[in-house]
């Protein structure tokens, strides 16, 4: 075990250097927004989409659909559709999400797996394929990049993850991120966790999050990001194989954020 955490330390060392401006991926889910997006690494199914190795501790399959709207703005909202097929010993995962408007739009896909390299151990790849969209005298641009996720279990309570998107920086001209965090799990319906995400040209935020799940049904969560900084709040229902979500970012300059999502559970 120690062995890994050195592995981890160094590669957290390694890629913070890296170029790190907006990702081109808006970050989607209801129950990741309520906790200020700091889910690089707690296992749910959006949260597989912001750490690709975290397809690996996925319970079960699944199909969502979201939608989000930034600070009450019709023509900066976006929407996207998921899935997540919990295969072994390679789960896949596919997204597709809108953003924009008649104007200007933006699609991102992604098709994304993992494996498990120890028990203790996963890592994670997706590759994007963007294509943008403007009227008048803005052609239209595609690219091609791909993103990668790590996770290793440090204790049974306690999880280490980064998360890199487009390393390709150099070659593509596009903005980079970078995401490192922690989390704890205190217990089967209690979550604690911490991020760092660095964005091109941008400052590093630092997030914080809660989930805490009452009454097997109902789950709350809230948490805070420093760059914007924004308070988060949400709540999630689960019924059967259905769980709604619902998620706020409340900035002082800008206003509300919302976010709302559906999952089927396929099994």
């Amino acid at each position: 075990m120690l062995r890994w955490n050195a592995v981890l330390l160094l590669l957290v060392c390694h890629i913070s250097g890296l170029r790190a401006g907006e990702p081109l991926f808006v970050p989607h889910g209801a129950d990741a927004m309520g906790m200020a997006f700091a889910v690089t690494t707690t296992p749910w199914h959006w949260n597989c989409f912001h750490n690709q190795a975290l397809l690996t501790a996925v319970p079960s399959s699944g199909l969502s659909f979201a939608l989000e709207n930034r600070f009450m703005m019709p023509a900066l909202s976006s929407k996207a559709v998921s899935a997540v097929f919990a295969m072994k010993p390679a789960p896949l995962g596919l997204v597709a999400t809108h953003y924009g408007n008649a104007d200007y739009y933006r699609i991102f896909t992604g098709l994304g797996s993992a494996v498990k390299i120890t028990e203790a151990v996963a890592l994670g790849v997706q590759v994007d394929y963007i294509s943008e969209h403007g009227i008048g005298e803005y052609r239209d641009v595609s690219h091609v990049t791909f993103e990668a996720g790590f996770t290793c279990l440090l204790s049974p309570a306690l999880t280490a993850g980064v998360h890199l998107f487009n390393p390709l920086a150099p070659l593509n001209s596009l903005p980079s991120s970078i995401d490192a965090g922690l989390s704890w799990k205190q217990s089967e319906g209690l979550f604690l966790t911490l991020t760092g995400s660095k964005v091109s040209n941008e400052p590093l935020s630092v997030q914080c999050g809660i989930s805490w799940n009452v009454m097997q049904r109902l789950t709350l969560r809230t948490g805070y990001m420093s760059s914007p900084s924004a308070f988060a709040f949400g709540i999630g229902f689960r019924t059967g194989r259905l769980q709604a979500d619902a998620g706020f970012l409340i900035n002082g300059v800008t206003g509300v954020t919302s976010s709302v999502s559906i999952t089927w559970l396929l099994r």
